[in-house]
């Protein structure tokens, strides 16, 4: 089967709370796989961690996924919410930033949080329709993504053609998987409703 026929077998689809739960394993399980490489490194402690908050992430109101599946199989997902007025996302930054760019309201900001592709699945465009699914049915104003540092040459240029801006590098608390994450925020166009 050639790669092109492979590509067509893939259904990339909206989830919610219910195929999070779902898929709950499945998701844990890629997210592992993906993340114990280089550059992240991450290792049982971290993923024990992304599992716990994965669980309580998804039971939020404003919680939106994407999925990728082929012949029953999950090969990719993007999931995140929408930050709150007391969202904690900003704190940290080594330089900061205006506050017309920090300050966040109901409404303002979804965050993509955790976004992998299977390895052999990777750089057939899973990862774009991944991103763009999920993205497009967000109402928010914007969105924002933390990614690894350590990653930079290829996030940054796959980010910047996507339409993202990277604001700068921040230290994240002691609890989070990594020390640093590159800061990223791009404008979402808002869906016109026809009545």
């Amino acid at each position: 089967m050639d790669e092109h026929a492979k590509l067509r077998e893939v259904r990339v689809e909206l989830g919610d709370a219910h195929t999070a739960g779902a898929l709950f394993e499945p998701i844990c399980d890629l997210f592992a796989e993906v993340f114990s490489q280089p550059p992240a490194n991450l290792g049982p402690e971290d993923f024990a961690s992304q599992r716990a908050y994965f669980s309580s992430m998804r039971e939020r109101e404003t919680f939106g996924m994407a999925v990728g599946m082929a012949d029953g199989e999950l090969i990719g997902f993007a999931y995140g919410y929408t930050l709150t007025p007391d969202a904690r996302w900003w704190d940290g930054l080594l330089e900061p930033l205006p506050n017309e760019i920090t300050q966040e309201w109901q409404g303002r900001t979804f965050a993509l949080i955790d976004f992998a592709v299977k390895e052999g699945w990777r750089g057939k465009g899973l990862g774009r329709q991944l991103h763009d699914v999920l993205l497009g049915s967000r109402t928010e104003e914007r969105a924002t993504v933390a990614a690894e540092p350590a990653a930079a040459t290829d996030t940054q240029d796959i980010y910047a053609k996507w339409g993202w801006q990277k604001l700068g590098r921040l230290q994240g608390p002691s609890t989070d998987l990594l020390p640093f994450f590159d800061i990223y925020i791009r404008p979402l166009v808002s869906r016109v409703v026809s009545s």
